[in-house]
């Protein structure tokens, strides 16, 4: 493999973010057990899920001390899969995602905490996960045996989709382990590139039980924009002048209109679910266009997308260099 380089990076940033982003990168490696000491020396994958139907995965790592332990979830689908046009984006938002039905979250002690069906299907097949190492035990029953009774550091790690999961399990998480009365002090969350899971009653639940959680956005990221109405208008603005959203036209609900006027009409759809992303240490970040994807046709609009969701672009600014493409990481 390539190696890592390293840059300065932003110095504001907690040292944990970077080893977030590494295994959140490490997630989407062909053989993660084996290349994980690649990216990061010593560190070891002590359970292995199970790849669910769904394309769900996750592992748990330990570093070379063996008292620093990470949960990192993977976002499942391809970027051909979702970054190829209007019709595949929408389907992923309105299906895939499953964003347009709500159910009620009951990890949280707000008055109506809701997440999208999505959601709460991707978190179901975490939570039910098999080890494919063999250990036979689940993996809430792992970090609470193997992390959490000795009192050593946790850190969840998710990039996309699996950012999303991310914060649903945590809220799960920090639930369950407070209600058997052990701490949560040493839980950290990162997240990067992560949709919304769920309302404002979910989102300020979290913020509230886990104050040591970061969450990062590249500006023209269009992923973290959604489900939330204000965002998903917002998208319809990225990238002028070209690729210009207001320049190309799809068609939406059978008719034909611009893709600006569809990102338009998406944030009407969603101005009644409430959909919020979480405030503690929200980052929002500004990368590059990517000269090749400047065109004003819909496939360099959703290539430039595609380009600018990559975990390397979350790297890069936390100072780390990664060998990998940009359009060839999944969300």
């Amino acid at each position: 493999m390539t190696p890592l380089s390293s840059n300065p990076g932003n110095g504001a940033q907690p040292a944990g973010a970077t080893t977030a982003v590494l295994l959140t990168y490490v997630t989407y490696a062909s053989d993660p057990v084996n290349d994980i000491s690649s990216y990061l020396p010593g560190w070891k994958i002590v359970w292995n899920g199970t790849q669910t139907d769904d394309g769900n995965y996750a592992f748990i790592a330990v570093d070379p001390t063996g008292a620093n332990y990470a949960l990192a979830i993977r976002g499942s689908l391809p970027p051909q899969d979702v970054f190829n046009n209007w019709d595949a984006f929408a389907n992923w938002i309105l299906e895939d995602l499953d964003v347009v039905t709500q159910v009620s979250w009951p990890y949280a002690s707000t008055p109506k905490p809701l997440i999208s069906n999505g959601a709460n299907t991707s978190f179901t097949n975490v939570l039910n996960m098999q080890d494919a190492l063999g250990s036979g035990v689940s993996l809430t029953d792992y970090l609470v045996t193997n992390v959490i009774k000795p009192g050593n550091p946790l850190t969840i790690a998710g990039h996309s989709l699996g950012g999303n999961i991310a914060n649903v399990f945590t809220s799960y998480f920090i639930t369950t382990i407070t209600g058997e009365q052990y701490s949560s002090d040493n839980v950290s969350l990162y997240t990067f590139a992560a949709p919304a899971a769920g309302n404002g009653d979910f989102a300020n639940d979290l913020d509230a039980k886990l104050p040591a959680a970061w969450h990062y956005q590249n500006a023209n990221d269009i992923v973290p924009n959604f489900p939330v109405s204000d965002t998903i208008f917002l998208t319809g603005l990225l990238y002028d002048p070209a690729p210009a959203a207001s320049a190309i036209t799809v068609v939406y609900k059978g008719y034909t209109v611009s893709l600006r006027e569809a990102f338009f009409l998406l944030s009407g759809v969603f101005l009644l679910y409430g959909y919020q992303q979480q405030n503690n240490h929200y980052t929002v970040f500004n990368t590059a266009l990517y000269t090749e994807y400047e065109s004003n046709t819909a496939e360099d609009w959703f290539a430039q997308a595609g380009s600018q969701h990559a975990v390397s672009n979350y790297a890069a600014f936390l100072g780390v260099m990664l060998p990998l493409q940009p359009a060839t990481q999944g969300v």
